[in-house]
């Protein structure tokens, strides 16, 4: 086993919050510091994606082996939490639909007006069965043919046409 397989293996692990500090490189970069170690070009991948967005995120090195995971934010000073958030925001864009102005069917093909936490939006679902999903008792996902990914919160309080449309 090489030095560089070693520790990449040793740091294979749960990481501990009290351990940790990120902060940007002059190129902007993100940069994890662990015990005196600094690892820049890091990559962040949630482990539950579309149900816990803060918890159980696992950090990579450029090679894309992995360095460990991170149960929980909570252990962070406040500004490499807000690098983290800042970073996994750009990874995960997903806008939630606050409401929808109109949705219509012709030829399988949905197509709508809808309002976002990130403004006014056009919609186009195609193959809907596959790209509107139910994620939970109450959360939902839309995928359009961008493959722009956008939630529903509480899909059950939507109109029953609109629900109908989609599929819910």
């Amino acid at each position: 086993m090489t030095n560089e397989n070693k520790v990449t293996s040793a740091l294979s692990c749960s990481l501990d919050g009290d351990q940790l500090s990120f902060s940007r490189s002059i190129h902007g970069n993100l940069v994890m510091h662990l015990n005196k170690e600094s690892y820049t070009g890091i990559k962040l991948r949630r482990a539950f994606p579309l149900e816990i967005g803060t918890d159980y995120i696992g950090f990579f090195d450029i090679d894309g082996n992995e360095i460990g995971i991170l149960k929980t934010l909570a252990g962070l000073d406040s500004s490499s939490i807000k690098e983290i958030e800042e970073e996994l925001e750009k990874i995960y864009f997903q806008p939630q639909i606050t409401s929808f102005k109109h949705l219509d069917e012709e030829f399988g093909v949905l197509r709508g007006e809808i309002e976002t936490t990130r403004g006014p939006r056009s919609l186009e679902i195609r193959g809907y069965r596959t790209n509107v999903r139910i994620l939970s008792n109450k959360r939902a996902i839309v995928i359009d043919v961008d493959g722009n990914r956008y939630l529903i919160e509480d899909w059950p309080s939507l109109p029953q046409r609109i629900r109908e449309i989609l599929g819910l």
